[in-house]
């Protein structure tokens, strides 16, 4: 028994390392077009829906950073082309979002 909860207790800490809660601040846009919307006539959250829909990534560019977003995809459409503040589990590049919401 006692094995057991030294093992939890390790495989705890470990998945700590790979994994860590961050705030970030920054655009939210696609893997496609990043920083430089291409679609002429449309706003820059139509075209990041629209790249979304033809399979790009929701991400936020912040700090010359690019993140991946997982999540509520709807949330994500919602704020599409807008400065945002996110909050979720950062492993890598890929952010599993917890809250969003629009910033200054």
């Amino acid at each position: 028994m006692k094995q057991l909860g030294t093992l939890a207790a390790i495989l705890l800490v470990a998945a700590s390392l790979f994994a860590t809660q961050t705030t970030t601040v920054g655009i939210l846009t696609d893997s496609m077009c990043m920083n430089k919307h291409m679609m002429q006539g449309k706003s820059n959250a139509d075209c990041v829906r629209t790249c979304v829909k033809d399979g790009a990534k929701y991400v936020v560019v912040a700090g010359g950073k690019v993140l991946e977003l997982k999540g509520n995809a709807d949330q994500f459409s919602a704020l599409a082309g807008k400065k945002v503040k996110l909050t979720g589990e950062q492993k890598g590049n890929v952010v599993v979002v917890s809250s969003i919401e629009a910033a200054q």
